[in-house]
């Protein structure tokens, strides 16, 4: 069974949620910030930035086919890694390779507390073509809309180049002159600059 999100209960009043991200890469990873103390109730969500992520609409979401999911989609969790999901209870739900190394000393630490999320299930609020694009960790997170969603997928891209080369490839199959962009992630403005005279407008998020 897959590790998925908890539901928070309580008041009116929501507890505070601690937020950590662990970072994915080819030599490990890491956390962005400080694990907070296991003490307390308060909901944990650790975001997970991988390259191993799809997102499925609930309708077609099965806990037991996870592993099976990713690898239709080129994404086969290895050896040493195990599948974890979002809430399932949303609309749309993210699935995760993610080494079970990395996750162990969150799961240790806060057990039911913690819940999984991902860049890509940023909501994109749009009335008129978009593409979201958000540079994290050395991993691209794209959502093009148009108002409904079109595209998601997490890209690789540890420096320009590859950046540039994923939306060569996106002109290929999406007219960017008529999306505007919205730039988010480590650095949003350099983002902006980076890819401002390829899309009709740019706004950072």
């Amino acid at each position: 069974m897959l590790p998925t999100m908890k539901q928070a209960t309580g008041s009116k009043t929501p507890n505070p949620i601690h937020k950590v991200s662990i970072q994915l890469a080819l030599d490990g990873h890491s956390f962005s910030t400080p694990l907070p103390a296991a003490a307390g109730e308060e909901p944990v969500e650790v975001e997970l930035l991988t390259p191993k992520t799809m997102l499925v609409p609930a309708e077609l979401f099965d806990e037991e086919r996870g592993a099976e999911l990713l690898a239709a989609n080129g994404m086969a969790p290895s050896g040493d890694e195990c599948v974890v999901c979002s809430d399932p209870a949303q609309k749309t739900v993210a699935l995760m390779a993610v080494p079970a190394a990395a996750l162990q000393p969150v799961t240790e630490r806060f057990g039911e507390r913690l819940f999984y999320t991902s860049p890509l299930l940023h909501a994109v609020a749009t009335t008129t073509p978009v593409v979201w694009l958000c540079l994290r960790s050395g991993l691209l997170y794209v959502r093009v809309c148009d108002p409904a969603l079109q595209l998601a997928e997490v890209i690789p891209a540890p420096d320009e180049a590859d950046v540039l080369y994923f939306i060569e490839r996106l002109s290929g199959s999406v007219e960017l002159k008529h999306y505007a962009l919205r730039a988010a992630g480590d650095d949003p403005r350099a983002l902006m600059k980076l890819l401002g005279l390829l899309i009709s407008e740019a706004t950072c998020e």
